[in-house]
């Protein structure tokens, strides 16, 4: 690999060892040199797959083994386990999925895509399992504050309540209220239809997501429909150098230790409502931990409570306010969480699953 960028000796040493054994392109080696992360491992790991995939398996071990953050493992066995499963190892692709529900750390994220995942195969007494962890933090509160989530935060609460129905449980007060909130909250392609008039607007370009995400984009073969501008859902997130602060008070969950974990949630919560909403216009708004606190005095709410901030972007800023960054960006412009990467090498990276 002469005339290569190196691997900077930050990342642990096994790591280290393992990136230098692989057929890695020059833009991936020169990704890493700018700004080593387990992170960007894994999104090469996901272009090994097909074309190198003893490579992928290595890398991905090593990741199993040695990344910094506990995320950063389970996703690596996730995407070992779906590598495994398309070579035929399914033995060895459900021992290691069995391994990562037995920690008792399952990631929230991870546990979504994971219920999803098993409700699609039927195997609904472990997809509840992950829904729970999934909703954990809703679950462990009064079912009257599901009354303000917006329709993505119903989204894993509508997941769980279905699974439970197919097991033949009886609903219980997190299920009537979500469905209730459901009903309550507009259908957005039916307020899309009524709303479509004379302006148009293009539709956001999504970012190139690999096949094993969690579900497939719609597929839509007619002609594209208008926008209305006005049919907007915002995600808040705290800007980088108000992380420190944030964290300090409570405002970030324990497993958010990574600097980079709270942006990659909300990456995510925008890709699952881009998925399953994919006429409603995207965008995200930059919150102070002092805006937070200040507004959830005032409504008498838990500043904690991931529902707080929901909230607060459902109740504060305008949905048009100039503030909103429509998400999600063009692939080589700055990421919107403002660490200053391009976006396709940041939040928008393809090992975001």
């Amino acid at each position: 690999m002469t005339g290569t960028p190196p691997v900077p000796a930050t990342l642990p040493q096994p790591l280290l060892e393992a990136v230098h054994a692989l057929p890695l392109p020059e833009r991936r080696r020169a990704a890493l040199a700018a700004a080593p992360d387990a992170h960007l491992l894994l999104d090469a790991a996901v272009d090994l797959g097909d074309t190198a995939p003893d490579g992928a398996r290595a890398l991905l071990d090593a990741l199993r083994s040695h990344a910094p953050q506990e995320a950063h493992r389970q996703y690596a066995t996730h995407a070992l386990a779906t590598l495994l499963r398309r070579r035929g190892d399914a033995d060895t692709a459900d021992r290691l999925i069995a391994d990562l529900l037995d920690s008792g750390r399952l990631d929230r994220v991870l546990a979504l895509l994971l219920a999803e995942e098993f409700a699609a195969d039927g195997a609904l007494e472990r997809a509840l399992n992950c829904y729970n962890i999934a909703c954990r933090s809703i679950l462990s509160g009064p079912a009257e504050t599901v009354a303000d989530l917006n329709r993505i935060g119903l989204m894993p609460l509508l997941g769980r309540a279905a699974v439970r129905e197919r097991l033949g449980l009886s609903p219980d007060g997190h299920d009537l209220a979500a469905r209730e909130a459901d009903r309550h909250l507009p259908d957005a392609a039916a307020e899309l239809r009524r709303l479509a008039g004379g302006t148009t607007a293009p539709d956001l370009p999504l970012p190139e997501l690999p096949e094993d995400f969690s579900g497939a984009f719609p597929q839509d073969t007619g002609a594209p429909r208008p926008v209305p501008e006005t049919v907007r859902e915002n995600h808040a997130f705290f800007p980088h150098p108000a992380l420190g602060e944030a964290r300090e008070r409570g405002l970030l969950s324990a497993d958010a230790a990574d600097p980079a974990a709270h942006h990659h949630t909300v990456e995510r919560t925008l890709r699952a409502q881009a998925r399953g909403f994919p006429d409603v216009r995207l965008g995200t708004i930059a919150v102070t931990p002092d805006e937070v606190a200040a507004f959830a005095a005032e409504h008498g709410l838990d500043p904690a409570d991931p529902g707080t901030l929901r909230a607060w972007v459902s109740a504060v800023p305008a949905p048009d306010s100039p503030h909103v960054a429509p998400w999600p960006p063009e692939r080589n412009h700055p990421c919107w969480c403002g660490s200053g990467r391009k976006y396709k090498k940041c939040c928008g990276s393809a090992s975001l699953r």
